[in-house]
């Protein structure tokens, strides 16, 4: 089967970003009096906002009538903050792949973040110009891992899941990826191998070496 389409996540698969939401859950939480550690931010990578906090209710981390949503608010106020003041630079590496597939296949970017921290870290990289479509947390009614983001990403690009990759980097995102059918790489950068099985392939870092491997691999086994 021909490949017509790359799929990519955000946070910890394109961008350098996911200590950045740790450094705002960490501005924003103590004044709730919640207080967490390593292993609680790392449950979190690759979980959208508000089902992360949920899972700390359930395992007792958080008091029931904190407002989630009130919480998750002003720690996207502060990310923006945050952003508004971080000097990102661009992964040489990443424009390559993304040079190599432009023009070849249609790329899309599907992110369990907001929509207007998803833009801004675009915008700062200037990188826009590469992606056919960007479908954020904002565009569905459920966040990874439901199918929701890829779903409406198969419609929007109008291609058949049978014909696209997509590239994560968590156990989130490999089951919204794999509910839909997708062919789907782990890039074993923010989480654990064991974590990351569901995949179909598992490789330690996003490089234009590793996805011209994973194109031959993948137009190969629909060969056969």
């Amino acid at each position: 089967m021909k490949l017509k389409g790359i799929i990519f996540d955000g946070d910890g698969v394109l961008f350098n970003t996911e200590q950045l939401h740790v450094i705002a859950w960490k501005k924003i939480l103590p004044f709730y009096n919640i207080n967490l550690n390593s292993e609680d931010f790392n449950e979190g990578v690759g979980v959208e906002d508000a089902e992360f906090l949920k899972k700390l209710l359930i395992k007792g981390k958080i008091s029931k009538n904190i407002k989630i949503e009130e919480i998750v608010r002003e720690k996207n106020d502060e990310l923006i903050k945050i952003l508004n003041n971080e000097n990102l630079e661009n992964n040489n590496e990443i424009i390559e792949i993304l040079k190599f597939l432009r023009n070849k296949y249609k790329i899309a970017l599907a992110s369990n973040s907001e929509k207007k921290f998803v833009y801004k870290v675009v915008e700062k990289l200037k990188i826009a110009e590469y992606f056919d479509l960007i479908i954020t947390k904002n565009d569905v009614k459920n966040p990874k891992p439901h199918p929701d983001i890829y779903l409406l990403t198969l419609k929007l690009l109008n291609i058949p899941c049978e014909n696209l990759i997509a590239f994560e980097d968590s156990e989130t995102g490999i089951s919204s990826a794999k509910k839909t059918g997708i062919f789907c790489v782990a890039v074993a950068t923010t989480s654990p191998v064991e974590k990351l099985k569901m995949a179909d392939i598992i490789i330690n870092e996003l490089t234009l070496k590793n996805v011209k491997s994973i194109i031959r691999i993948f137009e190969k086994k629909y060969e056969d």
